[in-house]
């Protein structure tokens, strides 16, 4: 499929453009992500661009670039390619490393931020966009509660059958 207009993506204009100058997106991938992590998602690609044309290799297939519990995920496909080990490894590296800088970039501006829930929903947020959210640990010991209060509940019903 070809995404030649911004009707799949989630960044501005400015950044859809920014994102389709560089050869590995141009009208191959939906940006299904918010503008703040443009920068990131632009850097990891022309890294990925500059690796290729340094090792003489072909750019890889990038199937899916979105968020997801919070973080950035980078799907891509190098099967149809003879691709170095190294080469390979590279890549892996440099999507690694975009993926971890995401949890700590707020997604909707690109300031410093963190992994944070609200209502169920994983976002990357910084300090002014956190609205009612609280940290992904606070979600997750609650959540860890609630499943020992029902698991306490189902013993004490099954102890009175």
């Amino acid at each position: 499929m070809q995404y030649r207009n911004k009707k799949f993506s989630n960044v501005s204009d400015d950044n859809f453009n920014k994102l389709n100058s560089l050869a590995l997106y141009k009208d191959r991938v939906a940006f299904e992500f918010k503008n703040g992590w443009t920068d990131l998602v632009y850097s990891l690609g022309k890294d990925i661009e500059d690796l290729c044309k340094l090792t003489n290799c072909e750019l890889p297939l990038i199937q899916q670039i979105k968020e997801k519990f919070g973080t950035l995920r980078f799907y891509y496909n190098t099967l149809n390619s003879q691709y170095p080990q190294i080469v390979e490894k590279s890549i892996r590296a440099l999507v690694f490393q975009a993926e971890i800088k995401s949890s700590n970039t707020c997604e909707i501006c690109g300031k410093y931020g963190e992994v944070r829930v609200d209502g169920g929903i994983y976002t990357t947020v910084c300090e002014e966009h956190k609205g009612n959210s609280i940290s992904k640990n606070e979600y997750e010991e609650i959540v860890k509660k609630h499943h020992e209060k029902r698991a306490l509940e189902k013993g004490v019903k099954n102890a009175i059958k």
